[in-house]
């Protein structure tokens, strides 16, 4: 009953976007500690987003890497911003699992996961674009995910502003930030 009402929600939610050709970076999600989110929980704050999953090889432990650097060079605007990971494999990335990786990068990092179809919902919302591979061995939970990578910076009414490439220098998206920070930077 509680994954229906979910469904319900987060088809409600997305209903009457303007499909996949508008990054809405609207959303309906799980938090690390449990609790259910949306875009709006976020308001008042400069949102610095991306999508992954945890057991990513390479551009997941950059891209938040990334992500970390940039905020500790934000100094006292970092307090502005919240670093965002959404997950694209909610079957392994469990609540608890995505608090315990996303606090390895700052303990102001959230961890978003979902159902599949609240994370299919997310991803839509953000055009991105994933594919879970067939096991690699035996073991059912050895796969890779292909995904779209970068850095999504939102303002503080969750419009969307920028998409920065997953090697953009920490600097690069510091700069951005405190772009948005000061309304230097206008959503798109």
């Amino acid at each position: 009953m509680q994954r229906l009402f979910a469904i319900l929600i987060a088809t409600a939610l997305f209903a009457g976007t303007a499909g996949a050709q508008e990054l809405t970076g609207r959303f309906l999600l799980d938090s690390h500690d449990g609790g259910r989110v949306t875009d709006q929980s976020f308001a008042g704050k400069v949102r610095m987003m991306t999508f992954g999953y945890t057991f990513c090889p390479d551009i997941c432990p950059t891209t938040l890497s990334t992500m970390a650097a940039a905020i500790d060079a934000l100094g006292a605007k970092a307090s502005q911003v919240v670093p965002i990971f959404v997950t694209v494999d909610p079957k392994r990335d469990t609540a608890s699992h995505l608090k315990e990786y996303v606090q390895a990068f700052g303990p102001s990092f959230v961890g978003l996961t979902g159902t599949t179809e609240m994370v299919e919902a997310a991803a839509k919302a953000f055009k991105v674009r994933y594919k879970l591979h067939p096991p690699m061995t035996a073991d059912p939970d050895n796969y890779l995910v292909d995904h779209s990578a970068g850095i999504y910076i939102m303002d503080r009414d969750g419009r969307f502003v920028a998409k920065l490439g997953h090697l953009s220098a920490p600097e690069d998206v510091a700069e951005r930030l405190a772009q948005v920070i000061d309304g230097k930077e206008k959503a798109r």
